[in-house]
């Protein structure tokens, strides 16, 4: 059974900041329906929200301080309501670190309702354990809206790992819906080509056809794209700090260790979330690594 969510968040708890990066994380699990945001925006400490709340399509709920944790109260009574009367939504993410919110999260679950939470590491446990899952906000990758998709291949690659399960093979209409998800003004009739299967034939480079009928195709990526003789790995940047001069690349094979030294090219065109190809003297070692224990990685090059 897909998931159909509703994302409820404390505005006045959780940052705007890594709401973009929120939604993309929901989306891995089900669609989201609804998204509301609580606080009192007559504030002006809340104005930060009010583009990102545009560009993702949420809807402000308004809620005055009339006492201490007024909003809080505000999203509880709508959840409770969302749970009983919307009979479409069968899945509740609540966004907050608040751990006032757990005996909500309990009530979710008891009514057999999927219930998610995202927050920062000073979570009580109570709420954490209450959840179905739960996500640390500092692992999650935020990504610049205005610029996130404006290359295809990176759009492309994106869904595909949205979609794919321990390097099997991908349905094309799995990637047909993820490509919505995370863009829905996407059309492959904007490229100039029939079907989504035709655009993909057409990026050879990127993904082959592994299994093909009249009315199925599944696709993985091009063999290029895996681990090979001399180390070249492909992978996605998810942590960079420029002023420190370091960074983390994240792949199949778990995560490695960059400094900017390595980066082939101007700095300036690397960022979180830029599809890399990079090399490692050991790489080729399926044993997932740790963060804290990755290995150096000897050059790094833009995938696109």
């Amino acid at each position: 059974m897909s998931l159909i969510f509703a994302v409820l968040v404390d505005g006045e708890n959780a940052s705007y900041n890594t709401y973009s990066a929120v939604l993309d994380e929901v989306e891995k699990y089900g669609t989201v329906a609804i998204k509301w945001v609580y606080a009192d925006w007559t504030s002006v400490q809340h104005s930060n929200w009010q583009n990102i709340l545009h560009k993702t399509a949420s809807s402000p709920k308004q809620q005055f301080h009339y006492g201490k944790d007024a909003a809080d109260h505000a999203l509880v009574m709508d959840a409770i309501e969302l749970i009983n009367n919307n009979q479409r939504i069968n899945g509740v993410c609540i966004v907050s670190s608040d751990g006032g919110f757990y005996s909500l999260a309990q009530r979710i679950r008891e009514k057999g309702l999927h219930i998610m939470a995202i927050g920062n590491e000073s979570t009580p446990g109570r709420l954490i354990k209450a959840c179905h899952n739960f996500v640390f906000s500092k692992n999650l990758i935020d990504r610049d809206d205005s610029e996130a998709f404006k290359d295809l291949n990176t759009l492309l690659i994106t869904a595909y790992k949205r979609c794919v399960q321990k390097n099997e093979p991908v349905y094309l209409g799995d990637l047909g819906s993820a490509l919505k998800m995370l863009d829905s003004s996407f059309d492959f009739r904007s490229y100039s080509v029939t079907s989504l299967k035709a655009l993909i034939k057409e990026k050879p480079n990127l993904f082959e056809i592994a299994e093909e009928s009249h009315d199925r195709c599944f696709i993985k990526l091009a063999k290029e794209q895996t681990p090979n003789a001399k180390g070249g790995m492909f992978g996605e940047i998810r942590m960079f700090d420029k002023n420190r001069g370091f960074g983390f690349i994240a792949s199949d094979y778990g995560d490695f260790h960059f400094s900017v030294s390595k980066l082939s090219g101007g700095i300036d065109q690397y960022k979180v979330g830029s599809q890399v190809t990079f090399y490692c003297s050991q790489a080729g070692n399926s044993e997932r690594l740790n963060t804290n224990k990755c290995k150096s990685v000897e050059q790094v090059n833009l995938y696109f």
